[in-house]
C-alpha cells in the first residue's frame, strides 16, 4: 500500500512539522509528548509514511539521537538500541527512529510552552 506523503511533515524541521500538523487540527502535539506515536499519529502511522519522513528528515532524526545520547552519557550506539531493540527490517529501523525523534521534539515543544 503506498501512502500519499503528509503535507505537514514537508517543513524544514520535525518541530516545524509538528507546529504544522497541530496547526492543521490533525492532533496534539502534547499528546505525542505523553503518549508518544504508537497509539497513531495520523501521516506516521504506515511504514510507507515513517520511511517517507525518515528519509525527509535523517540527518536531524540522527541528532536528537546523538543528543538524547550525549544527555544520557552513552554511546549513540547504547541509544540506538534503546530506540530499536530488534530491528526486523530497515523500514523497521526508520520508523522506530522517526518516532523517537517525533516524541523527543513534541517533548521538547511542550517544555518550551510551559517555560513561557
Amino acid at each position: 500500500m503506498t501512502k500519499e506523503i503528509q503535507e505537514w511533515f514537508l517543513m524544514p524541521s520535525i518541530k516545524e512539522c509538528l507546529a504544522e500538523y497541530e496547526k492543521q487540527e490533525l492532533g496534539l502535539i502534547s499528546d505525542i509528548a505523553k503518549h508518544g506515536c504508537s497509539g497513531g499519529v495520523p501521516g506516521l502511522t504506515y511504514y510507507s509514511e515513517t520511511t517517507a519522513f525518515y528519509d525527509a528528515h535523517e540527518d536531524e532524526v540522527w541528532q536528537e539521537l546523538s543528543d538524547a545520547a550525549d544527555a544520557a552519557g552513552i554511546a549513540n550506539g547504547l541509544m540506538l538500541y534503546n530506540i530499536c531493540k530488534n530491528p526486523t527490517s530497515l523500514r523497521t529501523l526508520k520508523n522506530d527512529l522517526v518516532w523517537f525523534a517525533v516524541e523527543v521534539c513534541a517533548q521538547q515543544l511542550v517544555a518550551s510552552r510551559e517555560a513561557v
